[in-house]
């Protein structure tokens, strides 16, 4: 769809006389459109700049869910007119996918049976605290579920523990274990730190993910940005699957589709490799175990990283 512009005779930027076919400026770049207009005008344009996206999107779409990796090569070959461009594409499916975690993450009630807190004693029960000897006699009756929940507190508080005593005792060390225990104590902020920092960590994965597939298929000679297309279409298919995922786990919460969101992104990663770097279908297996492992472990270390700095940065 061609846009309907509104011309400058002279560039309003650098004083360039323009010809008719100049849609931007031949000497500094700036578009060759008046955008002095009425708010109407402006509104005219916006849709008709969303219509043109709308047809676009539902093409590209079409070629990433059912082709793996047909997009890509696509991109590659440059065919890329008739499709969304891949960066604007993964940006447009990650806000959907942010926006649908946080509609369906719910922060879940304060614990009845927490009266009382404070830097050295949780009190549970009435008279029970942490560090308590509970009698046998607590153990029976209603307060089952109660107990329950002190035992979960002391297991967290032991752990809690522990991780100090991995930084050595340091004064790091005691800072980091508090801002991480008041991090945990508040999911509904927690939440939405880790989604803004995972949003941030996924822009670093990508072309982290373009760079070892770079590494691996060095021999076949192919330029960098190939590979970062293919990881950011890669990356726009899992953020698409696991937004259906959500929402199927928000209709059928008692079925587990973990297992079935891994097979198919191991089936997708395949295909995909295959139809973009045409190898055999034994090299093409051969190379998902490497690719799978070292795309895990990264994809671990960020995420580790990501709730390090979203602890310390509370």
């Amino acid at each position: 769809m061609a846009k309907n512009r509104r011309k400058f005779t002279q560039c309003p930027n650098c004083g360039y006389t323009f010809e008719e076919v100049n849609n931007f400026c031949p000497n500094c770049g700036q578009e060759n459109h008046d955008l002095n207009v009425p708010v109407k005008h402006l509104i005219a344009e916006f849709f008709e700049g969303t219509l043109h996206f709308d047809t676009k999107i539902w093409k590209t779409l079409k070629l990433l869910l059912l082709k793996p990796g047909l997009l890509t090569e696509k991109f590659n070959i440059g065919q890329r007119a008739s499709y969304v461009p891949p960066f604007r594409l993964y940006v447009f499916v990650s806000l959907v996918f942010f926006f649908v975690l946080a509609l369906t993450t719910k922060s879940p009630n304060p614990d009845p049976v927490i009266t009382k807190q404070n830097k050295t004693t949780r009190t549970i029960l009435p008279g029970v605290s942490i560090g308590t000897t509970i009698p046998d006699t607590v153990l029976t009756g209603t307060d089952a579920v109660q107990v329950k929940t002190l035992d979960s507190l002391m297991q967290q508080d032991e752990d809690m523990k522990a991780l100090e005593a991995s930084f050595g005792g340091s004064e790091f060390g005691q800072e980091f274990v508090a801002k991480f225990n008041r991090f945990i104590s508040n999911d509904q902020e927690a939440t939405q730190k880790l989604m803004k920092n995972t949003s941030f960590m996924m822009f670093l994965l990508m072309p982290f993910f373009a760079l070892l597939l770079h590494l691996y298929y060095r021999k076949l000679g192919r330029n960098y940005v190939e590979h970062l297309m293919f990881s950011i279409h890669l990356h726009t298919f899992y953020f698409i699957l696991i937004i259906v995922a959500i929402l199927l786990d928000q209709l059928l919460p008692a079925v587990d589709f973990g297992i079935i969101i891994i097979l198919v992104m191991l089936l997708y990663l395949f295909l995909a490799l295959r139809q973009v770097y045409k190898r055999s279908l034994i090299k093409t297996l051969v190379s998902i175990l490497p690719i799978s492992f070292v795309y895990l472990l990264t994809l671990f270390i960020f995420l580790m990283g990501t709730l390090a700095v979203s602890v310390l940065m509370s």
